[in-house]
Parts: C-alpha cells; sequence; structure tokens
C-alpha cells in the first residue's frame, strides 16, 4: 500500500509520461479508434484534460456534473460526466487541447496535494453513485484511480498509435495496486499469477495453480478492454480503473 505522498509522486510520474506520449501525437494519430468504446485518440485526450482541469477547479468539476445530468439522463453519473468533457474539449484545435492539458496538470497535482483529510474521507457516492468501487472515500479516487484511469488511457493510446508503452518504477506501483484490488474482490479458487512482458512479478490469489500471463495484457483485461482467452481463470475478472 502506497502512502499519500507515494500516491501523488505516482501520479506525478504518470502525468509526465501520459505528457510525453501526447506531445508525440501527430497527423491521424488523433482520429484513431481506441479501446474505449467510441472514443478516438482526441477523445482520450480531451477526457483526462478535463479530468486534470476539474482537479484544479471543483467549480468546473460543479458545473460539469450538473450540465452531464441534465444533457444525459439516461446514463450513469459516470460516463454523462465523462462525455461532457469530450464534449466540451475534443472539438479544440490540437495545440490548444494539449496546451489545455498541459496548463492545468499542475495546477491539478498542487490541487490533491492540498486536499484536506475532512474532503479526502468524505464519500465518493455523493458524485458517482455508480460503479461500485471497493473503497467509498474520496481518498480512493485521488490516490488510487485517478493515477490508474491515466495510466490504462496511455496504454491505449499507445496501443492505438503504435507507439511504445515506455515503463518505469511508477508503472509497478500502478500494476501492484490494481493486483491489490484484484486480490480483495477475489473468489475464484486459489491462483498464483507471474507477470511477463514490461512489468513482471509474482502474486498470489490463494496458493494453488499458477498462471504465467503478459503484465499488460492482464492489466487490459482487468479493465473490461479484452486480451485473455475466453477460457483463462482471469478472463472475466475486473478491476475498477
Amino acid at each position: 500500500m502506497q502512502t499519500r505522498q507515494q500516491a501523488l509522486a505516482t501520479l506525478s510520474a504518470e502525468l509526465e509520461a501520459f505528457q510525453r506520449l501526447v506531445a508525440t501525437l501527430d497527423g491521424d494519430d488523433w482520429s484513431r479508434p481506441t479501446a474505449s468504446a467510441g472514443w478516438t485518440v482526441r477523445d482520450l485526450v480531451a477526457h483526462v484534460a478535463g479530468q486534470f482541469e476539474e482537479q484544479a477547479s471543483f467549480g468546473t468539476f460543479r458545473r460539469r456534473l450538473r450540465e452531464a445530468k441534465r444533457r444525459y439522463p439516461d446514463r450513469i453519473v459516470l460516463d454523462a460526466h465523462n462525455q461532457l468533457q469530450i464534449d466540451e474539449l475534443a472539438g479544440r484545435p490540437t495545440e490548444e487541447l494539449k496546451g489545455h492539458l498541459n496548463h492545468h496538470v499542475p495546477l491539478a497535482l498542487k490541487a490533491i496535494r492540498r486536499t484536506p483529510g475532512l474532503v479526502r474521507r468524505l464519500p465518493s457516492t455523493i458524485f458517482f453513485p455508480e460503479p461500485a468501487l471497493p473503497d467509498r472515500r474520496m481518498s480512493y479516487l485521488f490516490d488510487v484511480l485517478t493515477s490508474r484511469d491515466t495510466w490504462m488511457h496511455r496504454l491505449e493510446i499507445a496501443d492505438a498509435t503504435g507507439r511504445p508503452f515506455t515503463v518505469d518504477d511508477h508503472d509497478r506501483a500502478v500494476v501492484e495496486r490494481v493486483l491489490f484490488d484484484l486480490d480483495r474482490a477475489w473468489t475464484g479458487p486459489g491462483l498464483t499469477i507471474e507477470l511477463t512482458g514490461d512489468i513482471t512479478g509474482v502474486w498470489t490469489l490463494g496458493n494453488d495453480e499458477k498462471q504465467t500471463v503478459d503484465g499488460l495484457t492482464l492489466m487490459r483485461n482487468l479493465s473490461g478492454r479484452g486480451g485473455l482467452e475466453p477460457d483463462h481463470p482471469l478472463s472475466d475478472a475486473r478491476v475498477v480503473f
């Protein structure tokens, strides 16, 4: 488990990696489809830029939340809210969108660092009743899901554009927390997971069967983006990203 300061360091490193990848995008890269159904690379960047704009400005978050509920009443609040971020930002010129992201990232990190304990202990369900989370406190959003969501979107962009997915110590921290959450929810038979590829390690969900699996493939599958064969014991396992 990471401390609050370690979680912030992981988020900062992930945002640097995300910005570096976005800086390499050009031409047709922006219109390529991604594993997030219906979203292009441009949509993903708009979504991430919108998220950190809102981390820096609670007023922007509240406005979008209200408007999303009004505009998309048939969607769960989280999906409606994400779509509104794309509605507002994806149509901007490419350089303006990149500038929007780069401007708000340091402001968001500063705001997260200063978030008081009272706010961190609030239930996230007051904003997003769905989906169910393993930890309902706002601190879980700040310390875990913000990094994890950005990390998965970076992986999607790399997959969609053929860019390399660069890995360092902070990527391992993200993956370790995913597997920690998987272990907390696991109800299947005992299983030992050996990750191969760019991210390696061994994790135990019980103590019986051992499965060797590519680390990035497992992360894609746990997020609901596919990758494992249907008969794989982890094919139906899911972790919130």
